[in-house]
């Protein structure tokens, strides 16, 4: 079967069943195992399948490490960018000046090609993305562009202990498109949206982790989740079979949509029509496997869209 009849049969399966829930980071558009045979469930089961929680679990925010990532590359975690394209690299402030000045590297390829923009670390507690986009700032790529935000909340990164929030309670990832005269989480949300508008990229990824499993909460971890599929679903699928094969990532990945409203995914994609991923990995397993997860995503994207 090609991959795209493979890709409608999801896309049928995604929209046949599943309606919106509510009461959680987002609204469920599908999960489980959509078009597996009974042969392949029982080739996943000798993967480790996503293993739900108990409602309530407490998970260790930020369990210890043996590792430096500042030290490290993408190839320390596994066979992520092994090829070392030669690249530009450069950066910029955002918000310069300002309480929330941040920075953004750039990497730039010798060949043309599109323009990716990764936003990590909108959470400042959930390590595994930011570290993944502090990272992917040392890779070579052969075309095109990426600008990476990493730590985009460097505030609640920086914290002790590190924070969900801006500060406060001030949550980032419900403060787009933000507001330049508003509090702190919506000013940094304003300077985050305006670059990206700036920029104009054809894909956003936005880098997060899940944490325990909650009453009346979708369990988003070891998740993709998108707010429109109108310009990716051919790669979302693909990349979402990938997973069920095992020819990518640690486990099969569940699909959720849309993203909350005050997401930068949800508002990326609907007020500047730029296809959006947030990419969830579950915080109960070891860091190294988490980054190597989102990792293994970022690779698969960048290659897609021909800068690797």
């Amino acid at each position: 079967m090609k991959r795209k009849t493979l890709s409608l049969c999801l896309a049928l399966l995604m929209l046949a069943g599943c309606a919106p829930a509510g009461g959680g980071e987002a609204s469920v558009s599908g999960s489980g195992s959509p078009g597996a045979s009974s042969g392949q469930q029982e080739e996943y089961g000798r993967r480790e399948g996503i293993n739900r929680p108990e409602v309530g679990t407490q998970v260790v925010m930020d369990p210890p490490y043996d590792f430096d990532p500042e030290q490290m590359l993408p190839r320390d975690f596994g066979d992520y960018f092994l090829n070392d394209y030669p690249t530009q690299v450069s950066s910029y402030k955002i918000g310069e000046g300002t309480d929330v000045e941040n920075e953004v590297v750039v990497l730039q390829g010798e060949e043309e090609g599109p323009t990716i923009y990764i936003v990590a670390g909108v959470h400042g507690g959930e390590i595994a993305g930011w570290m993944t986009g502090n990272l992917v700032k040392k890779v070579g790529i052969k075309a095109g562009t990426v600008h990476i935000l990493s730590p985009a909340n460097r505030w609640g990164a920086e914290a002790d202990p590190r924070s969900r929030y801006v500060t406060g309670q001030e949550d980032l990832n419900r403060s787009f498109p933000g507001d330049p005269e508003g509090n702190m989480a919506q000013r940094v949300a304003d300077t985050i949206f305006q670059d990206i508008q700036r920029v104009d990229p054809v894909f956003v990824f936005d880098l997060h982790e899940a944490m325990a499993n909650e009453e009346n909460r979708d369990f988003l971890g070891s998740s993709l989740i998108y707010t429109d599929l109108s310009e990716m679903s051919d790669m979302y699928f693909d990349m979402l079979l990938a997973t069920e094969s095992g020819e990518l990532c640690s486990e099969r990945f569940n699909f959720f949509a849309p993203g909350p409203v005050g997401s930068i995914n949800n508002t990326v994609t609907t007020q500047l029509g730029i296809p959006t991923i947030t990419v969830e990995t579950y915080r109960g397993y070891p860091l190294e496997r988490r980054i190597g997860d989102q990792l293994d995503i970022v690779e698969y994207v960048l290659t897609y869209y021909g800068l690797l």
